[in-house]
């Protein structure tokens, strides 16, 4: 191969390998609320890469990683650094258009979850608020080292009319006794059930 082909070839790659890192949204990961978007809204299920929309919040520790040829979501806490608002830690914040969607209805939220590999929580702790106003309360299940489903359902308040669209929010923790309790989380799965309320006739 001669010099001129050569230098050719590494200045095209070179080339290519600039236009590749400059061009938006390459190789970057997704961040913000969590939205429905391009769905029916009967489903909306955080996983793979979307785990990465959490905000850590707080004294904790957040990152994806691989478990089991898998994208999970690694939560770490510290005993007694988070206060009981949900805000104050790790949490999704979702979308006005979920806000909307989910307002005066029933909605079941399961999580799949497990103790992670190192500081493995006995526990998990989950809590869906709507604004700064009202939420579930926190609900608390057991974990294992397998992965499960964990859910419950909670009826949402109607929203304010001629009120501003705003963020719903899920807290996601692992119950920290002492030192310091880690969990995986897998996936977050949205589904509501049956219309507004206040479309039902009494």
């Amino acid at each position: 191969m001669s010099d001129k082909i050569f230098f050719f070839g590494a200045f095209l790659v070179a080339i290519l390998l600039v236009t590749l890192a400059l061009l938006p949204g390459m190789n970057q990961m997704p961040t913000g609320p969590v939205s429905g978007g391009n769905t029916d809204y009967t489903r909306i299920e955080i996983s793979g890469d979307q785990l990465n929309r959490m905000v850590a919040g707080g004294a904790s520790d957040i990152s994806l990683e691989r478990v089991d040829g898998q994208t999970v979501l690694r939560i770490e806490v510290e005993a007694d650094t988070l206060s009981e608002d949900p805000l104050r830690g790790p949490h999704f914040v979702l979308a006005a258009d979920l806000e909307t969607v989910f307002a005066d209805r029933k909605l079941k939220i399961t999580v799949r979850a497990r103790a992670a590999d190192r500081y493995g929580a006995e526990g998990i702790r989950i809590n869906y608020a709507v604004g700064n106003a009202e939420s579930s309360g926190w609900q608390d299940f057991g974990m294992t080292r397998e992965f499960q489903d964990v859910s419950f359902e909670y009826i949402l308040p109607p929203r304010n009319v001629g009120s501003e669209q705003g963020y719903d929010y899920l807290a996601i923790r692992p119950e920290v006794p002492e030192k310091q309790r880690a969990v995986y989380v897998q996936s977050v799965i949205f589904e509501p059930i049956g219309p507004p309320r206040s479309a039902v006739a009494p």
